[in-house]
């Protein structure tokens, strides 16, 4: 019946994968992607290095796969900007998501505009990642790169313009630009005229899930596509992923787990959650009329591999042997009792995500004891980053006001069945764990089905496509250990927040 295709333009990997209207993938094809630092630590992408290799990708999946493309979509990491000039060139490289240059500049913005009118005209912080702070960034350090700009695009916008010739956003991806007002659901005209940069260099807002264009002849004659070919807006790469994860299908949390953890409470339509900081991000979700409360855990994969490298191999010793495989060291683990015989672990070990947000906390272990295994250790990793979910889950509730009826998992943690049962303990909540390794692929693929009429809407595609996830319940019995463990946990953090301070000044 025809194929539906999605690009993801990911942190570490270019990807592009061909579906069935069922889900089903057919051919995925992926090259890694390339960023490049300069002496200060300043990293960009290379805008014409990504178009090519995305077209590349393109041009195999097309000539590995013998059936229609019906629609494409595609999907992309926020924050990440590209200028185009009036005649939709690429005048500068893309500076990364992640690219902590406009530190100046953000730190501007809060004087001229203050914390809380910010929150509430943007839902976000004041953090030199958001594209308002790169702009000024660019305004100041390179005028004559500023004046030529026409457009400023994210990576998703970039690579349909480059296909269609259309420019155009989401809004996902617009509030996460910190020039959005995410109330009003536009173009922040209050926050653009104080910075004296015109509305226009933003792109339009459309619906995700709506046709944007069509494949040019000159992106046909690069790919492969076929001339004509609708192209779908997508969005911002963690919503899409909690399509696949069923986050529609009730009042339930995407859990997307990498090295980081996010967190993300998605809104019914036309519900606004209490418009208070508490350590969130709000923003907008694929459907523009609902928010997306965004939370997370900055190094959440990251400390449960930190601690399984350090437990369980002594290579760092330099003594090379035989390492054990997952499976056999969660079996010993698994027998550890609920509160690993009294050792708590603060997983704070690239400083604290929400609702804290300090980059100078740090990690720790409290309670140790010479009893103490390595099996207790591990567990205690899993348990206290299922503490800092709690946390994090509970400011969500707070402030939509209803609680969460399930976590819906994707990314690798979600293969870990132990953390995830732990983490059902904890909170007292069901874990649904998507069955598809590329959740945020396969929503931008349902976006294009939902574009085409394939998909009545993104709900009826989120509810069909989840009907495979599986579901870990929570041990009842186990809430009567985790819930004083979780008040020590809680209060751990302002009893360790002072120490972990001077000893970053030392």
């Amino acid at each position: 019946m025809g194929l539906l295709l999605a690009i993801d333009i990911g942190t570490t990997n270019l990807k592009v994968a061909a579906f069935t209207i069922e889900g089903a993938c057919v051919g995925i094809e992926k090259k890694p992607t390339i960023a490049h630092y300069d002496v200060h630590g300043n990293s960009i992408y290379k805008p014409t290095e990504i178009w090519k290799d995305i077209a590349s990708l393109l041009r195999i999946i097309t000539s590995n796969v013998n059936q229609e493309i019906l629609a494409i979509s595609a999907s992309s990491m926020s924050e990440a900007i590209v200028p185009l000039d009036c005649y939709g060139q690429e005048c500068f490289d893309i500076i990364t998501w992640f690219d902590t240059r406009a530190q100046k500049e953000a730190k501007e913005i809060v004087e001229v505009v203050g914390k809380e009118k910010l929150f509430e005209i943007t839902g976000l912080d004041p953090n030199p990642i958001f594209p308002l702070c790169k702009i000024l960034w660019m305004k100041r350090h390179h005028p004559d790169v500023f004046q030529q700009t026409c457009k400023w695009l994210q990576m998703t916008d970039y690579i349909l313009y480059k296909l269609s010739g259309v420019m155009a956003t989401d809004y996902s991806l617009a509030s996460r630009t910190m020039a959005f007002d995410v109330c009003k659901n536009e173009w922040s005209d209050q926050l653009l005229e104080l910075f004296e940069i015109d509305r226009k260099l933003f792109p339009e807002i459309v619906q995700s899930g709506s046709v944007m264009g069509t494949v040019t002849k000159e992106a046909a004659d690069i790919t492969g596509l076929s001339v004509g070919t609708s192209l779908v807006m997508g969005g911002n790469d963690h919503p899409c992923a909690s399509l696949p994860a069923g986050v529609l299908n009730g009042n339930k949390i995407l859990d997307s787990s990498g090295t980081a953890e996010a967190f993300i409470y998605v809104s019914p339509p036309q519900k606004p959650p209490l418009m208070k900081f508490m350590g969130q991000r709000t923003c907008r979700y694929l459907d523009k009329d609902r928010y997306a409360l965004w939370g997370g855990i900055i190094s959440s994969g990251a400390s449960f591999e930190w601690a399984y490298k350090l437990l369980t191999n002594v290579e760092t010793w330099g003594i090379y042997q035989g390492n054990p495989t997952y499976a056999e060291i969660l079996s010993q683990v698994q027998n550890i009792p609920p509160g690993s015989n009294g050792v708590l672990f603060i997983p704070h070990l690239r400083g604290s995500g929400a609702p804290y947000w300090d980059p100078n906390m740090t990690g720790c272990f409290l309670g140790l004891k010479t009893t103490h295994t390595q099996q207790d250790l591990l567990r205690a990793v899993m348990e206290g980053l299922a503490f800092q979910a709690r946390m994090i889950v509970n400011m969500h509730e707070q402030l939509a006001g209803s609680p969460a009826d399930a976590l819906c998992v994707v990314g690798g943690s979600g293969k870990n069945f132990l953390w995830q049962q732990i983490k059902a303990d904890v909170l007292q909540k069901p874990i649904e764990i998507c069955d598809e390794t590329e959740a945020t692929l396969l929503g931008a693929a349902i976006l294009a089905g939902v574009g085409v009429g394939i998909f009545k809407d993104m709900t009826t595609a989120s509810i069909e496509l989840s009907k495979g996830n599986q579901k870990i319940l929570p041990n009842s019995s186990n809430n009567e250990i985790y819930q004083p463990l979780y008040e020590i946990y809680c209060d751990a953090y302002k009893a360790t927040e002072d120490l972990s301070h001077r000893l970053q000044k030392i």
